[in-house]
C-alpha cells in the first residue's frame, strides 16, 4: 500500500512536474517569441521611417521647377548647393543628382563619383528604395568610416527618384546611407525594445548594438546555418542561439536589393537567461517535491492531489485567458509555495502587458491629435491666413514651435515688404513731383530762348540797316562838300539808330542773364532728380535683400515641410508660392534698377547739355557786350561828327576814314548777331531734348508705380 501510495503520489507529482515545467517553458517561449516578433516589427518600422524620410525629400526635389530646370541645363553649381542642403536636412551620407545617362551632375561627394549603375538598377526594376551593396571605392568617397574588418564592400540604404520634364526623364536624384559602422538604427532599436540588434552584409556583421570587451564586434560572422536558411528561403529565421557567449532568442530578417535578392540580414535578439533560470528552478523544485513526496506519500497523497491539481487548473485557465487577450483575469492561487509565486508572476506579467497596451493606445491618440492640429494650421496658412498658430500645450512640442516660428517669420517678412512698398510709392510720388517742376522749368527755358531768337533777329535786321546807311555815308563822305546838310541829317539818324541798338543790346543782355539763371535752376532740379534716383536704388536694394531672405526662408520652410511628410504638404505649397513671389520681386527690382540706371545716365547727359548751353549763353553775353561797346563807339563817333560838321570841309579825308571804320564795325556786329541767333536756336533745341528726357522719366515713374501696385496686390493676399 505504501509502495502504491508512493507510486500514486510520485507519478502525479512527476507528471505534474513535467506538465508544469513544459507549460511554463511553453509560456515563456511563447512570450519570448511574441517579444522578438514585436522587436523585429519595431526594427522594420524604424527602417521604414528612414526610407520615408529619404523618399519625402526626393519627391519634394523632383517636383520643384528650379531643380528640373537645373538638371535639364546641367547647372552643377546651383545643384551642388541644393544637394548639400538636402543632405544636411535629412542627415544622410550622400545625395546626388544624375543626368538621363546616369552621369553625375552634382553630389555631396564631388562630381567624379559614379553611382549611375546603382540608380539605374532601381529605376529598371521599378522600385524607388532598396538595400544595395556599394563598392569599396564608392563607399570610401561617400563615408570614409565605412571600412569593416573581413568586409570588402558596404551595405547602403538607397532611394532613387527619376526627374521628368514634359513627360521625359531628364535625370534622377539618389540618396544613400552607408550602414557600415553606422550604429544609429541598431541603437534606436535597442533603446525602443531593450533587446539587441545587428545589420549584416552577407553573414558578416557591419553594425551592432552588442558589446564585447568594450567594443562592438563588427566584422564577425553569423552562423552558416542561419545565413543559408535566410538566403535560400527569403524568410525570417527564428530560434535560440549562443551569440558571443550569451543565450538569446533570435530573429533574422532578410534585406533585399532591387532584384529581390537577399544581400544581408537584420537581427534582433532577446536574452533568454530568465527563462532558462525559471525552467531550471521549476525542474529542481519538482525533483525536490518528488523526493519529499516519497518520504511522506502515505500522509499527503490525497492532500497533494487536492492542493496541486487546483492551482494547476487555475494557472491553466489563466494562461488560456491571457492567450485570448483577457489581460484583466487574475489567477487566485494561495498555496504559499512556488505555484503561488508563479501565479503572482503571471498576474504581474498580465498587468504589465495591459499597461503597455494602454500606453500604445494613448500614444496613438496623441499622435492623431498632433496631426489634426498641424493639418488645421497648414490648411489655414495655405489659404493665406498667417495668423494661424499650432497648439504648443503638449509636452513634446518641438514640431508645433517650429511651425509657429516659421509662420511668424513669413508673416513678419510680408509685413516688412508692405512697409517697404509704401516707402517706394512715396519716393515715386516725389519723382513725379520733381518731373512736373522740371517740365515747367523746361517750358520757361523754351519761351526765353524763343524771345532771345526774336530779339537777335530784330537786332540783325537793324544792324543790316545800319550797315547800308554807313555805306551810303561812306559814299556821301566823298562828296562831303556838296552834301553837308545831308550828312547832318544822316548823322542824326545814325545817332537815333545807335541809341536803339544800345537799348536792344541791353535788353538782350538781360534776356541772356535770365536764360543763365533758368539753366542754373534746371541743373539743380536735375541733380536733385539724380539724388532721388539714388534713393530709389537704395530702396530697391533693400527690397532685393528682403526678396533673397524670403527665398532662403521659403527653402527652410520647404525642408521643414518635407520632414513633416504628408502633414507638411500644404505648408510646402505656401513655401513654394512665397519663393515664387520673392523671385518675381527680385526680377522686378532688377528691372527697376536697370531702368533707374538709364534714367541716371540720361540725367547726366541732360546736366552736360545744360552746362554746354550755359557756356554758349555766356559766350552770347560776351558777344552782346562787344556789340554794345561797338554801338557806344558809333554813338561817340556820330556826336563828334555833329560837333565837327562845320569843319567837315577841312576834315573830309578824316571823315571818310572814320566812316570806313564804322562800316567795318557794323559788319562785325552783324556777324556776331548771326552767331547769337544760332546760339539761341541751339538753346531751343536743347530745351526740346530736355522735354523728351523728362517724358521718358515720367514713363519710367509710371512703370515703377505699376510694379509697386502689382507687388502690393500680391502681398495683400496674405492675412497677417
Amino acid at each position: 500500500m505504501l509502495i502504491f501510495s508512493i507510486i500514486s503520489v510520485l507519478v502525479p507529482i512527476l507528471v505534474f512536474g513535467f506538465v508544469a515545467n513544459d507549460t511554463i517553458a511553453g509560456i515563456l517561449d511563447d512570450n519570448a517569441q511574441k517579444s522578438i516578433n514585436t522587436d523585429i516589427k519595431i526594427a522594420d518600422q524604424i527602417i521604414e521611417s528612414r526610407f520615408i524620410e529619404f523618399e519625402s525629400i526626393c519627391e519634394y526635389a523632383t517636383n520643384k521647377a528650379d531643380v528640373i530646370t537645373s538638371v535639364s541645363n546641367k547647372d552643377s553649381e546651383k545643384l551642388s548647393i541644393g544637394v548639400e542642403t538636402f543632405r544636411a536636412a535629412i542627415n544622410s551620407d550622400f545625395v546626388g543628382v544624375l543626368d538621363s545617362n546616369g552621369n553625375t551632375i552634382a553630389s555631396t561627394a564631388g562630381p567624379d563619383i559614379q553611382i549611375g549603375s546603382v540608380a539605374q538598377k532601381l529605376i529598371t526594376s521599378g522600385t524607388k528604395r532598396s538595400f544595395e551593396p556599394i563598392s569599396a571605392n564608392t563607399a570610401y568617397k561617400i563615408n570614409k568610416n565605412y571600412k569593416v574588418e573581413n568586409v570588402d564592400s558596404a551595405l547602403g540604404m538607397v532611394v532613387t527618384y527619376p526627374i521628368y520634364e514634359n513627360g521625359n526623364v531628364v535625370g534622377s536624384i539618389i540618396i544613400i546611407d552607408i550602414l557600415n559602422n553606422n550604429n544609429e538604427i541598431v541603437d534606436q532599436v535597442k533603446a525602443d525594445t531593450g533587446d539587441e540588434a545587428t545589420f549584416s552584409l552577407g553573414k558578416q556583421r557591419i553594425s551592432t548594438s552588442l558589446i564585447e570587451n568594450g567594443k562592438r564586434p563588427v566584422g564577425t560572422s553569423i552562423s552558416d546555418e542561419v545565413w543559408t536558411y535566410v538566403m535560400s528561403q527569403n524568410a525570417v529565421y527564428k530560434g535560440t542561439a549562443n551569440v558571443l557567449g550569451t543565450e538569446l532568442i533570435t530573429a533574422y530578417a532578410p534585406l533585399l536589393d532591387a532584384n529581390d535578392d537577399v544581400i544581408g540580414m537584420v537581427f534582433v535578439g532577446a536574452p533568454q537567461t530568465d527563462a532558462i533560470a525559471a525552467k531550471n528552478d521549476a525542474r529542481n523544485k519538482i525533483i525536490m517535491l518528488a523526493l519529499f513526496g516519497i518520504l511522506i506519500a502515505f500522509l499527503i497523497t490525497s492532500y497533494s492531489n487536492r492542493k496541486i491539481t487546483k492551482p494547476i487548473e487555475e494557472l491553466k485557465k489563466g494562461t488560456e485567458e491571457f492567450g485570448n487577450g483577457n489581460y484583466d483575469y487574475k489567477t487566485t492561487v494561495k498555496t504559499g509555495d512556488e505555484l503561488q509565486e508563479l501565479s503572482d508572476s503571471f498576474n504581474k506579467m498580465a498587468e504589465n502587458v495591459k499597461n503597455l497596451m494602454k500606453t500604445m493606445d494613448m500614444d496613438k491618440l496623441e499622435l492623431a491629435n498632433l496631426l489634426n492640429n498641424v493639418s488645421d494650421v497648414m490648411n489655414r496658412v495655405a489659404k493665406g491666413d498667417f495668423t494661424a498658430r499650432a497648439d504648443e500645450s503638449r509636452e513634446n512640442n518641438k514640431l508645433e514651435k517650429a511651425i509657429n516660428t516659421a509662420v511668424s517669420n513669413v508673416a513678419d517678412l510680408i509685413k516688412e515688404l508692405r512697409e517697404e512698398l509704401d516707402l517706394l510709392n512715396i519716393q515715386i510720388q516725389k519723382v513725379e513731383d520733381e518731373l512736373k517742376g522740371a517740365e515747367e522749368t523746361a517750358t520757361q527755358v523754351a519761351e526765353a530762348a524763343t524771345q532771345v531768337a526774336e530779339a537777335a533777329s530784330d537786332q540783325s535786321a537793324k544792324l543790316q540797316e545800319s550797315s547800308e546807311e554807313l555805306e551810303s555815308t561812306y559814299e556821301n563822305a566823298k562828296e562831303v562838300y556838296s552834301a553837308a546838310e545831308e550828312t547832318v541829317k544822316s548823322s542824326e539818324e545814325i545817332k537815333e539808330n545807335s541809341e536803339i541798338g544800345v537799348e536792344k543790346v541791353e535788353n538782350a543782355i538781360s534776356r541772356m542773364q535770365s536764360i543763365t539763371n533758368v539753366i542754373d535752376e534746371l541743373g539743380k532740379s536735375i541733380k536733385m532728380l539724380g539724388e532721388d534716383g539714388k534713393k530709389i536704388n537704395e530702396v530697391t536694394g533693400l527690397i532685393k535683400d528682403i526678396a533673397e531672405q524670403t527665398g532662403l526662408l521659403a527653402l527652410n520652410a520647404s525642408i521643414e515641410a518635407a520632414r513633416a511628410g504628408d502633414a507638411g504638404k500644404g505648408f510646402a505649397v505656401v513655401a513654394s508660392e512665397i519663393k515664387a513671389l520673392a523671385e518675381e520681386i527680385k526680377k522686378s527690382v532688377e528691372d527697376i534698377n536697370h531702368t533707374i540706371d538709364g534714367v541716371n545716365s540720361r540725367i547726366e547727359d541732360t546736366v552736360d547739355l545744360g552746362l554746354k548751353g550755359k557756356d554758349e549763353v555766356d559766350k552770347g553775353v560776351i558777344a552782346i557786350d562787344e556789340v554794345n561797346d561797338a554801338l557806344l563807339k558809333i554813338k561817340e563817333s556820330v556826336n563828334e561828327s555833329a560837333i565837327k560838321i562845320n569843319g567837315i570841309k577841312h576834315g573830309a579825308q578824316n571823315a571818310s576814314e572814320n566812316t570806313e571804320g564804322a562800316l567795318k564795325n557794323a559788319q562785325d556786329i552783324a556777324a556776331l548777331s548771326e552767331e547769337f541767333t544760332a546760339t539761341a536756336e541751339e538753346v531751343t533745341a536743347s530745351t526740346e531734348e530736355l522735354n523728351s528726357i523728362i517724358e521718358e522719366i515720367r514713363v519710367i515713374a509710371e512703370e515703377l508705380t505699376h510694379v509697386s501696385e502689382r507687388v502690393s496686390e500680391k502681398s495683400n493676399q496674405f492675412e497677417i
